[in-house]
């Protein structure tokens, strides 16, 4: 690793798609320090569903049960999501790592642990594994985790 690692979590994701000026001053500062940005492919899903859910909301339905049914209005939210993603890739800043089964194994403890959802847990154990302390996220439950530290716009 020849710069140091710092996790982009789904919440700073969402934040940038859905125009936060925080998510989008928080990505520019990691970059300017020089920091490798991290994430996963939880991460995509989760920017996905949360993107588009959001969307469904903000367009009068009622939850997801709502968005399943109208589901074909929102699927260019992948692509979106996929396009940024690719662009922050293909410049250099960001690295999307693969999940193993030791990531599982590990996720589950540290969601026992730490009280974590699944994705989180998953996203915890990413960063155990790589030795990333630091996250880029607007997610408190992170804050449980004693060896994550949350990195300061």
């Amino acid at each position: 690793m020849s710069r140091s690692e710092v996790f982009v979590d789904s919440s700073v994701f969402v934040g940038l798609h859905l125009g936060d000026p925080r998510a989008k001053a928080l990505v520019k500062k990691a970059i300017d320090e020089g920091y490798a940005l991290i994430t996963s492919p939880v991460v995509f899903s989760e920017t996905v569903y949360k993107v588009m859910f959001t969307l469904a909301i903000q367009d009068g339905l009622k939850g997801a049960y709502d968005l399943k049914k109208h589901l074909r209005d929102y699927t260019f939210v992948y692509e979106r999501v996929k396009r940024a993603l690719e662009e922050l890739s293909e410049a250099g800043f960001l690295k999307i790592v693969p999940i193993s089964e030791n990531t599982i194994k590990l996720a589950s403890q540290l969601g026992e642990d730490h009280e974590l959802l699944p994705n989180d847990s998953l996203i915890a154990a990413t960063c155990k594994e790589r030795g990333i302390e630091l996250i880029l996220t607007f997610d408190s439950d992170f804050e449980r985790v004693p060896f994550l530290k949350t990195f300061e716009g």
